[in-house]
């Protein structure tokens, strides 16, 4: 193992079993539509990252909370055999683990039901000692959220913040003091607007607030923003079964090229080809590359990413 791989980046938030749904139409109220079929597979944005960051050859690590399903569901075992640290993770043995039902139309509109079940003992939870070099918040509990920035930002540690589909659980003085103590923030292009009228904010000032900002854009790739650059990363074409989790990979790729020293531009272009490969399949962990895998196919596509940091 060389000291690249001894890097480790820790995810906060949801580990989640997804529940996905491809549909002709989403329904009007008081009526029904048909679903062809019906698959679980292990999600939740957090553990997505966790995950996938695993798969890209960096130490990973989980906080978080599951219910009394999460290891007769098998996601436990799996966690463990991916050599994920999962002892910063809260047993409940009253509640269910998260749950999530995920409905993509043909256009890759998404409407989601999420069960919070055994998350709602974050609000009890104190942030663990942190020991990695990247500390990730993901969706889950706000204040939570809040309280591991401080702790993460005592510890010196590289902080990432991605507040997903629990975005509209952020109050306006939570969503203001994350965003101005962490390095990096991501968002999908709702989202961004979604935090812009949360904050009665432009996007200047918002830009100002942020050491790094990434906006996702689907299919048209994505933009950083960081000391007054602009960097406009394109998308890997491939062909979408399903766009669930692209936004995770997205994220985890980032991150770990981020760690292994490559500059923004450079990470920007791993970010975009993992989500190229989760979007193959259904699943947000159906089809995770390896580093290797990212680079072969940045290399199909044109792209020589390299090591100059900046």
């Amino acid at each position: 193992m060389n000291s690249e791989d001894k890097k480790k980046i820790i995810t906060v938030g949801h580990i989640a079993l997804d529940y996905i749904f491809n549909v002709e139409r989403f329904p009007e109220p008081n009526t029904s539509i048909q679903i062809p079929s019906v698959k679980r597979y292990y999600g939740g944005a957090a553990c997505n990252v966790a995950v996938a960051v695993a798969k890209l050859g960096l130490q990973s690590g989980i906080v978080s909370c599951v219910g009394y399903d999460f290891i007769n569901t098998g996601y436990s075992s799996y966690l463990k055999s991916l050599n994920i640290d999962v002892s910063d993770i809260y047993h409940s043995d009253e509640e269910e683990t998260p749950k999530a039902w995920i409905f993509t139309d043909p256009k890759n509109n998404q409407i989601t039901f999420f069960l919070w079940g055994a998350a709602k003992h974050y609000k009890e939870l104190k942030p663990p000692n942190f020991d990695g070099d990247i500390v990730h918040l993901a969706t889950g509990d706000p204040d939570f959220n809040v309280r591991c920035v401080d702790t993460a930002k005592k510890e010196g540690k590289v902080i990432s913040f991605d507040p997903g589909q629990d975005l509209p659980l952020y109050s306006k003085e939570n969503m203001e003091y994350i965003v101005n103590n962490v390095d990096f923030v991501f968002m999908n292009i709702h989202e961004y607007r979604r935090t812009l009228k949360l904050l009665e904010i432009n996007e200047e000032d918002f830009r100002k607030m942020v050491s790094t900002l990434v906006v996702t854009l689907g299919e048209r790739g994505s933009i950083i923003y960081s000391k007054d650059k602009e960097i406009k990363i394109p998308p890997i074409p491939t062909k979408v079964e399903d766009p669930t989790g692209a936004g995770d990979g997205h994220r985890a790729g980032f991150l770990t090229a981020y760690l292994k020293g490559y500059n923004l531009k450079d990470c920007g272009l791993v970010a975009s080809a993992v989500a190229s490969f989760i979007v193959e399949k259904r699943g947000c962990q159906t089809n995770l590359p390896t580093w290797k895998d990212v680079i072969e196919r940045l290399k199909k596509k044109g792209y020589t990413i390299g090591k100059d940091k900046g």
